[in-house]
């Protein structure tokens, strides 16, 4: 096979080969706002935190219970005997009921699972935010490594030309052979290189199945992420959406716990007083006619617990402090987080236009030092290091690109969105 045929059918075959596998495999294109959809039906940690919501949901109904009266029902049934004499039999059954009057620790159970509650549901948002978040990165990878393999086939298709064409010059004397030699191993590194960015996109489809709690062997045929809007120029305007940022809702319910659990260790110096009262029917005949019933009011007050209370007490009281040192903290950590996601968002802006104004000016150069070396005015090194300029400044708008999207999600994710 002549080299010149050689070198179209690799460009080709590899051209082909280049491009995702889903793109072919008919499967429509999945849109973020479906796997997103998708990410916190199936994904084991959104599960694991809507579990932790409804479990807090259902501590919550029990605290409340409590505060209710409380009814029973109860029934016995007693027979008894000895040596010939007849056994006897004894039946009993009825109902009894309670009702807390004073009892501090039982309001404070419940503020506290209230809040254990409101803590639960931040933290499950906290948790839709990083998945969001480690979502759109993927989609922004998976959109970069396609780009990149797209690239690289046009690469490909450019190196075996340009081996072709020194192949011709060298042939005809008016090129060295060093220039060959280099634009083969330049095209066989290329070729390897192609290689490495099918193994990237691979592993990157893998991670967003893993995500998606997909098989890891199916197609990724995710859709391109709508362009990052341009930031603004002042981050004041994010401070409503501070105020509500889960991190500080779960800080503030965790201190609200630590003020409830303080309450309730006051409430063991305090006294309680319950209401309680039973009706029941007993005797030796079914259905029994004698009844008996009761109420009244208890009164229980701790005279001696060895120290326990008071070292209860003061447990809840440090507990407490250090709730409100967190929230402090939380309360900084979310604006400078906040306020650093957002210089980068800007930052990365900058940069993707810097990266497309770099390559419009490659882009003529590389046109212009071709035509100046097929019309021999410029030497083989000259134009092979303009190319090289050429492919560098595509790969690297193609990483502005994905920079830009992965700021833009870490800027939302500060926000807790």
């Amino acid at each position: 096979m002549k080299p010149r045929q050689y070198a179209l059918r690799i460009s080709a075959f590899i051209a082909l080969s280049s491009f995702p596998s889903a793109l072919f495999s008919g499967e429509p294109e999945l849109s973020f706002e479906e796997a997103s959809k998708l990410l916190l039906l199936n994904n084991p940690k959104s599960a694991a935190a809507s579990a932790s919501v409804e479990s807090a949901r259902g501590r919550l109904s029990f605290y409340r219970a409590g505060l209710y009266p409380q009814i029973s029902a109860a029934a016995r049934y007693n027979r008894a005997g000895g040596g010939l004499a007849p056994a006897d039999e004894s039946y009993s059954y009825g109902f009894s009921a309670s009702q807390p009057l004073f009892a501090p620790a039982l309001p404070a159970a419940v503020r506290s699972a209230e809040a254990s509650y409101r803590k639960a549901e931040a933290d499950f948002a906290l948790v839709r935010s990083e998945l969001l978040y480690n979502l759109k990165t993927v989609f922004s990878d998976l959109t970069k490594a396609r780009e990149t393999l797209e690239l690289s086939a046009e690469t490909l298709k450019r190196r075996a030309e340009n081996v072709e064409l020194i192949r011709i010059k060298y042939e005809a004397g008016r090129e060295n052979k060093a220039a060959l030699l280099e634009t083969r191993a330049v095209y066989k590194a290329s070729v390897w290189q192609n290689e490495n960015y099918k193994k990237d996109l691979r592993l990157i489809e893998r991670r967003l199945n893993r995500l998606l709690a997909r098989p890891p062997m199916a197609a990724a045929p995710a859709a391109e992420l709508p362009e990052p809007p341009a930031p603004p120029e002042d981050f004041g305007s994010f401070s409503g959406a501070l105020e509500r940022h889960p991190s500080l809702s779960s800080a503030q319910a965790s201190l609200e716990i630590s003020r409830a659990a303080l309450d309730r260790s006051k409430s063991g110096f305090l006294p309680r007083v319950d209401a309680d009262g039973n009706y029941t029917w007993s005797g030796a005949d079914w259905p029994d006619k004698n009844t008996n019933w009761s109420a009244g009011i208890g009164l229980s007050l701790p005279l001696f617990a060895g120290g326990k209370l008071s070292a209860d007490l003061a447990s809840a009281r440090a507990d407490s402090a250090g709730a409100e040192a967190a929230f402090k903290d939380a309360k900084d950590e979310v604006y400078l987080a906040a306020e650093d996601a957002f210089l980068s968002w800007r930052t990365a802006w900058s940069f993707t236009d810097v990266a497309r104004t770099s390559l419009e000016s490659s882009e003529a150069r590389a046109w212009l030092l071709r035509k100046q070396y097929l019309a021999g005015r410029a030497s083989y090194f000259e134009w092979r290091n303009v190319e090289d300029q050429l492919i560098s400044a595509e790969n690297q708008l193609l990483a502005a690109r994905r920079d830009l999207a992965a700021a833009h999600a870490a800027f939302i994710r500060s926000l807790g969105e």
